[in-house]
């Protein structure tokens, strides 16, 4: 895809069907990833979007969630000497990022739903099986259970944020990624007063195609520069699914070609 200064591609229909993010036990190539294209895979589990949803009993009820949501206590991003105070001052995740940790802490299993007839019973939640299995088979896991770090895919799985090289399942290590859960308008409003341009006001990153979020919505989340449903024509493995746009990998609220996603918030 061609873009030039005065074009944008955002992401537009999705297609989880055709992502990591659905998780089924799906053998129809003409209906999605099939299992060989996915290194998580429930092979009990027909539906694609129970990993994440459900109807009835959710919690967090909003986005009607059912997963097991992360408890630790997160180490945030804080070494950037041109980071705003109003950044450095969040000690905790937001709640839009927490769905997305709930996974890619790379502690918190991935396998254990609220609500869902598979599986076996762990208190009152469903533990579902991956692979054919309801455990770690590396027996590596501190619960047992099935997390984004398993062993299988080395200790620099990237899907794993929450990983330290001392400790792959720390789960709580977001000190090299990018900050989250402040207010972008404060942050901008921080440079201007002190005379600074480095950040673009909030109208430029929102007409782009990001997304903010709480009440004022201008909070910057997990979910400001991914969208976990999008299809972006790649098995993780980066076999050409045909299906979506190539330069939403992985997972973009829009394009990043040259650099436009970043450049749609900081003023380069």
């Amino acid at each position: 895809m061609v873009m030039t200064a005065w074009t944008a591609v955002y992401a537009g229909n999705n297609n989880i069907r055709w992502t990591a993010h659905n998780m089924s036990n799906n053998t129809d190539a003409g209906s999605g990833l099939t299992q060989g294209q996915r290194h998580f895979v429930s092979l009990g589990v027909d539906q694609v979007c129970i990993f994440c949803h459900t109807p009835h009993y959710s919690e967090p009820a909003k986005p009607l969630w059912n997963k097991v949501m992360p408890t630790q206590t997160f180490k945030m991003y804080t070494s950037s000497a041109t980071l705003t105070n109003t950044a450095k001052a969040v000690t905790a995740p937001g709640p839009e990022s927490l769905l997305c940790l709930s996974c890619h802490d790379g502690r918190t299993a991935i396998n254990v739903i609220h609500t869902g007839n598979y599986g076996i019973a762990v208190g009152s939640d469903q533990k579902v099986d991956i692979g054919g299995d309801y455990d770690d088979p590396f027996g590596a896991h501190p619960t047992g259970d099935f997390s984004l770090n398993l062993p299988m895919f080395g200790s620099g799985y990237r899907a794993n944020l929450g990983k330290t090289d001392a400790d792959p399942y720390a789960g709580s290590n977001l000190m090299d990624d990018h900050p989250i859960s402040f207010s972008y308008a404060a942050a901008y409003q921080e440079k201007v007063d002190a005379g600074l341009s480095s950040l673009r006001p909030i109208e430029t990153p929102k007409s782009q195609g990001l997304r903010f979020f709480g009440p004022n919505r201008d909070r910057m989340e997990c979910s400001t520069c991914h969208d976990p449903h999008v299809a972006y024509g790649y098995t993780y493995d980066r076999q050409d699914t045909g299906v979506g746009d190539k330069s939403l990998t992985p997972f973009l609220t829009r394009s990043n070609e040259g650099s436009a996603m970043c450049l749609a918030c900081h003023n380069k």
